[in-house]
Order: C-alpha cells, then sequence, then structure tokens
C-alpha cells in the first residue's frame, strides 16, 4: 500500500509540473507567432487499480507530447497609401514646380528681367542643380525623390533645347540634335547606374519624341530611320542589361508608332523601302537575340513574337508587289528554315511558336503573288493548311494546330460555299479534288497522331469523320450536277437521277462500318438514307408539261423501298451492322413506321401511275379501294403473326378508312355497274378474309 501512495503522489506532482510547462509554452507561444493555441500534451493516463501493482508501470521519463503545426498568419497585399503617396508625389510636385518656373520665367520675360539668352543658360544650369541634387537624395535616403529630380533634368533638358532651336533660333537642327541626343544619353547613363526602369522609359519617350520637337518629319528618310533604328538599339540593350520588362515593351511600341507617324507626316516623299528595310532590321534583331536565347523568356514573351510578326507584314505592305513578294518570301523561307533547324535540334518549345508563325508567313506569301484566278490562291492554302496540321500533330504542337486549322479552316469554307463546278476538266474542278485529298489527309494525320487534348478522346476524331462524309455527299450532288446540266430531261426525271445516284453513294458508305472508325459515318448514312426517303415522298413520279420517264422514276424508288424492307428484315433476324437489346425491343414501333412509309408510297405510286396512263376514274377509284383493303388485310394478318399490336389497330382503323369510302366516295362517284362489282370483289374477298381470321 505504500509504494502505491507514493506512486499516486509522485503523477500528482508530475502532472503539477505539466500545467505548469503548458502555460509557459502559451505564454512563449504568443509572444513569437501572436497564436494563442499551446501545444498539446498528451499526459500518462493512470493505469486501473489492477495495473498499479505490475512492475513495468510508466514511469514520468516516459511522458510523452504532441506538438500540433502552429499556423503561420497570412499576409495580406494590402494597398500601402504611405508607399504610393511616397512613390508618387514627388513626381506629382515635380511637374508642378516646372510648371511653376514656366511660368515664373514668363512673368520676368513679360516684365525684361529675362531675356532669351538667360532663359536658355537658366534652362541648362537647371539640369546641372537637378543632376547634383538628384544624386544628393539618390545616394542618401531619398531615392525615390532622387530619381525624380533625375528624371526632371532629362525633360528640362529636351525641353531646353527645342524652345533654343524652335523658338529662338539660337541652335540649327543638327546641333539642337546632339544636344537633344546627349540629353537622351546622359538619362540612359543614369538610368544604368541607379539601375531605375523609370528613367530608362522617361528616356525612351524623350527620344522617341525629340524629332517631332526639332521638326524632324522634315528630314532625310535615311537620316531619321537610322536615328529611330540606333535609339531603339541603345534601348533594347540597356532593357536586356538591366532585364527591364517593361521598358522593352514600350520601347517596341514606341519604334513603331514614331514610324507610323513619321510615315503619315511625310507620305508624299517617304521613301518606303527605307522604312521597311528599318522595321526588318529590327525584327530580324530580335528574332536573332530570341534564339540565340540573350532575351529572357520573361521579358521577349510568345504573345510579342506574334506582334513582331504582324507589324512586320503590316509594313511590307507598303512596298510595290513585286517588293512584297520577295520580302514575304523571304519570311517565309527563313522562318520555315529555322522551324525546320529546331525540330532537328529538337527544341520543340521554340520551334512550335515559330512554326506558327511560319505557316501565316507561308499564308502571306501566297496571298502576295494576288492570282488573277482566286482559285490558284485556295489550292496553295488548302496545301499549306494540310502540311501545316500534319507538322503540329506530328511534333504535337497546339499553336502550329490551331495556326494550321485557321488557315485550313477559311481556305475550306471559300472552297465549299464559294467554288462552283462548271466543267469537268478545269481548276475548280481540281480545287475540289485536292480539298477531299487534303480531307483524307488530315484525318489520316490526326488518327496516326492524336494530339494531346484528345489523348483518350478518339472517339471525337471518328464523330469528326461525319463531317467529311457530309462533304463528299455535296461532291457527288455537284457532280452529278455538272453532269446533267446540259440536258434536256423534266425536272422529275433529274430528281429521281440525283437519288439514284445518292441511293448508290450512301448504299457504298454504309459498308464504312466494317472499318473499325466508320461506326458512326454509317450513323449518318443512316439518317441521310431516312432524309432521302423523306425527299422522294416529295418526287412526282411525271409532269403532265414535259416529257418525263415514268417508269425509271417509278423504279428508283422502288429500289429504294426495297432497300428499306431489307434493313428492316436485317434487323429483325439480327443481322443489323449493330445489335441492340433495345433496338430489338423496338421492332413492333419500326413496323408501324414501315406500314406508314409503305402505305405513303402505294397511294402515291397508284395515283401518279392512274394519271400517267389516264386510267378511267371509275375503275381507277375500284382499283384504288381493293388496293387499300388488301394493304388492310395484309396489315392485320402480319400484326397478328408477329404479334405486333399497332400494326394490327392500323389495319383494322384502315377498314374502317376504306368501308367509309366506299360508301360516302366511291358510291356516289362510279355508275351502277362499277358500283356492281366493286361491291362483289370487295364483299367476296372481305368474307373470305373474315372466313381466314375466325379459323385462326
Amino acid at each position: 500500500m505504500n509504494d502505491n501512495e507514493d506512486i499516486l503522489k509522485r503523477l500528482e506532482q508530475l502532472e503539477a509540473e505539466m500545467k505548469v510547462l503548458k502555460k509557459q509554452q502559451l505564454e512563449w507561444v504568443a509572444k513569437t507567432t501572436g497564436v494563442n493555441e499551446p501545444m498539446k500534451f498528451v499526459s500518462p493516463t493512470p493505469k486501473s487499480e489492477k495495473k498499479i501493482a505490475e512492475p513495468h508501470y510508466a514511469q514520468p521519463s516516459d511522458t510523452t507530447y504532441i506538438e500540433k503545426p502552429i499556423q503561420e498568419p497570412v499576409i495580406k497585399n494590402e494597398f500601402n497609401l504611405e508607399r504610393a503617396l511616397s512613390t508618387w508625389l514627388p513626381r506629382v510636385f515635380m511637374f508642378i514646380l516646372l510648371l511653376g518656373v514656366l511660368w515664373g520665367l514668363k512673368l520676368g520675360v513679360d516684365y525684361g528681367i529675362v531675356t532669351n539668352p538667360v532663359r536658355i543658360g537658366l534652362g541648362y544650369a537647371g539640369t546641372v542643380l537637378l543632376y547634383f541634387l538628384g544624386m544628393r537624395y539618390y545616394n542618401g535616403n531619398s531615392k525615390v525623390f532622387g530619381l525624380t529630380l533625375l528624371g526632371g533634368l532629362i525633360a528640362l533638358g529636351i525641353l531646353t533645347t527645342f524652345a533654343g532651336h524652335q523658338l529662338y533660333g539660337y541652335f540649327n537642327f543638327t546641333t539642337a540634335f546632339i544636344l537633344g541626343v546627349a540629353y537622351i544619353g546622359i538619362g540612359v547613363w543614369l538610368s544604368q547606374k541607379t539601375k531605375s526602369e523609370t528613367l530608362t522609359i522617361f528616356s525612351a519617350i524623350g527620344g522617341f519624341l525629340l524629332p517631332y520637337l526639332l521638326e524632324g518629319q522634315g528630314t532625310i528618310t535615311l537620316q531619321f530611320c537610322a536615328y529611330i533604328l540606333i535609339l531603339f538599339l541603345s534601348l533594347f540593350y540597356v532593357s536586356l542589361r538591366q532585364k527591364q520588362k517593361y521598358t522593352f515593351y514600350i520601347t517596341f511600341l514606341l519604334f513603331h508608332l514614331t514610324l507610323v507617324t513619321y510615315s503619315l507626316l511625310n507620305f508624299a516623299n517617304l521613301d518606303e523601302s527605307i522604312v521597311v528595310g528599318t522595321v526588318l532590321m529590327q525584327h530580324s534583331i530580335l528574332l536573332f537575340f530570341y534564339l540565340k536565347g540573350t532575351i529572357s523568356r520573361h521579358v521577349f514573351s510568345e504573345a510579342l513574337i506574334y506582334s513582331n510578326f504582324a507589324f512586320a507584314l503590316g509594313w511590307v505592305k507598303l512596298l510595290e508587289t513585286s517588293q512584297e513578294i520577295v520580302v514575304y518570301g523571304f519570311l517565309a523561307v527563313l522562318y520555315t528554315v529555322v522551324t525546320v533547324i529546331l525540330f532537328v535540334k529538337k527544341d520543340t518549345i521554340i520551334g512550335s511558336v515559330l512554326s506558327a508563325v511560319s505557316i501565316f508567313a507561308i499564308s502571306a506569301f501566297v496571298l502576295s503573288f494576288g492570282f488573277s484566278n482566286g482559285n490558284s490562291t485556295l489550292l496553295l492554302l488548302l496545301v499549306n493548311g494540310a502540311v501545316g496540321l500534319w507538322v503540329g500533330l506530328r511534333f504535337n504542337t497546339i499553336r502550329t494546330i490551331i495556326t494550321s486549322s485557321f488557315i485550313y479552316g477559311i481556305t475550306a469554307y471559300s472552297v465549299f460555299f464559294t467554288n462552283d463546278l462548271y466543267r469537268f476538266y478545269s481548276l475548280e474542278h481540281a480545287l475540289w479534288l485536292l480539298f477531299l485529298g487534303t480531307m483524307v489527309f488530315i484525318y489520316y494525320s490526326f488518327i496516326k497522331f492524336p494530339p494531346s487534348f484528345l489523348k483518350g478522346k478518339l472517339k471525337r476524331i471518328d464523330q469528326s469523320l461525319i463531317i467529311g462524309q457530309l462533304i463528299v455527299m455535296n461532291y457527288v450532288v455537284r457532280l452529278t450536277n455538272l453532269t446533267l446540266q446540259d440536258s434536256d430531261l423534266a425536272t422529275t426525271t433529274i430528281n429521281h437521277i440525283f437519288g439514284l445516284v445518292l441511293l448508290a453513294t450512301l448504299g457504298a458508305m454504309y459498308f464504312i462500318h466494317k472499318w473499325q472508325r466508320g461506326r458512326y459515318v454509317t450513323y449518318a448514312v443512316l439518317i441521310e438514307f431516312f432524309l432521302l426517303g423523306v425527299a422522294m415522298l416529295t418526287f412526282t413520279l411525271s409532269n403532265p408539261y414535259a416529257e418525263s420517264n415514268h417508269l425509271f422514276n417509278l423504279l428508283v424508288e422502288l429500289i429504294y423501298v426495297a432497300i428499306l424492307i431489307t434493313m428492316f428484315i436485317s434487323v429483325m433476324k439480327e443481322r443489323f451492322y449493330f445489335k441492340s437489346a433495345q433496338l430489338l425491343k423496338k421492332i413492333p414501333l419500326l413496323a408501324l413506321c414501315m406500314q406508314i412509309i409503305l402505305f405513303l408510297f402505294l397511294n402515291k405510286w397508284y395515283v401518279s401511275t392512274a394519271l400517267y396512263y389516264e386510267l378511267n376514274w371509275e375503275y381507277s377509284l375500284l382499283i384504288h379501294t381493293f388496293l387499300l383493303f388488301s394493304f388492310s388485310f395484309v396489315s392485320i394478318t402480319l400484326g397478328g403473326k408477329m404479334n405486333w399490336r399497332h400494326v394490327r389497330l392500323a389495319g383494322v382503323w384502315l377498314i374502317v378508312v376504306c368501308i367509309i369510302k366506299l360508301f360516302f366516295v366511291d358510291l356516289v362517284s362510279v355508275s351502277i355497274v362499277v358500283r356492281a362489282i366493286m361491291f362483289i370483289i370487295v364483299g367476296i374477298v372481305g368474307l373470305i378474309y373474315s372466313k381466314t381470321l375466325t379459323k385462326e
């Protein structure tokens, strides 16, 4: 008992010590992290009375604890008003100060205190003062304020030079230009020294504005373009060295904007070849450094590659047609060769980007020829789009697939909707054949090299074959129309010729289901087959106003109905190309549909034949009534044997309709002789059939 009491006292002591430790931990966590939730200790649980006497009772050294991970406070990027004010207020007040100085100078001029030479001297002296003050604050604790003063130095220097040249005439253009370039150079030098992108951008804006401030639009095109190109390359070098992303973008846009403005202002005296040459030099330099890897991918993004190419294409349009073709050809060859080299080196990342550009470059080259016959252009664009798609699928480059699909889609649209066939041996027909051939080539490429976004979804490729099947059907219709365009056949016969050709084509396409990927094409063929039947129901078998081949037209429709019946029987006997339990359950419904279709065709055939052969009205009614009764008898018999309840009920209702017709139409429309014959025949046949049903 004494041993047990000692153990219990020891446990109580340990629990008291653990409470103290918990309290100390809570205070330490709250002080260091701000989280008031302590670590969780798991204190030893006293054993039951039976376990106390056991020799292996847990000792105090066995005490363990589990540390709960401390949740670090989430730091939110909140808007810092003081920081924003400290960044922008100095720049705003620098602008206000410049305005104040300018107005002060104006007052001095108005009162004769400040003469023109003094103004120029004060302006340049102000730039020196801004430099020393800016560097002093920059090297001190006010870097933002110092950079603001240095930016004011560039603006004041350029404005002073502008005033000395443009307003007062103290400097000629060359001197003013050199002074302006010097201040821009100082700005670039200061931006490198201070590593400030703001100063670089400030210098870039001043540099591109300088020619206009000094009336540079009147300069020679070569001088202007040389200055703009050198300025761009200088700023381009600074942006690469300092890794200044926004400087690069702004410089790129200012380069093209400055050239556009210059071209508009000097449109009459513009040397287009020099302007385009300048743009191509800039374009080639950017492409070279990008391929070399000098330009960071973070700086020169993929979007800028496309923009750079688009700008180049636009500038080339300034050239004459012959020069335009040469330049577009150069770009097409350049991008194609570079793309091939990259794919050979297995650099698919850059290769995929440039392959997309090369597709556009080749398309622009093709369009630049301006063929008098647009079909020649469409021929080349079809090939370009199809080959581009193969490249994109072969190397799994989504960009190339999208670009080529765009080119091919627009061209295919033009071929399909604007290119009719008027002669068998013609460029239009060759274009259609190439269109169909490239479609087969593209489908083959998709099946052989399925893109990454269709991996595991090849079903969609199979479904897309329906589009090709529809285009082929359209081509068959156009070809048939071409064959019949000079014939003098009646419209009804021409319609049935089209129907026969489509039946033959659909019949051949039906067996595509034997190809593992042709299942959905056969689905489309079946739908088109039924739609063709609906169309045939609207065709007339003969035309009373023109010579038409009644028997031929009737034969075509008989072939259609025979094929339809054969398909229905194959479904019943489970010989159809696909077997489905749901389809077998719907055979009674399909039988009812067949009954309706056959009824419509039989009535159409009988009425058209009676009219074509000018059958006597009374006898035509007699035969028609007998035909309707016969159809109803067959329907009732088949419906009963095959257990097609709805077919049998339809046959019964048809008998009711026939009896009503017999008494209310035939009875009052025919002579007593025909009436007697009609009622005798119908009565005898009806009795025989009724007796048959009774035996059953």
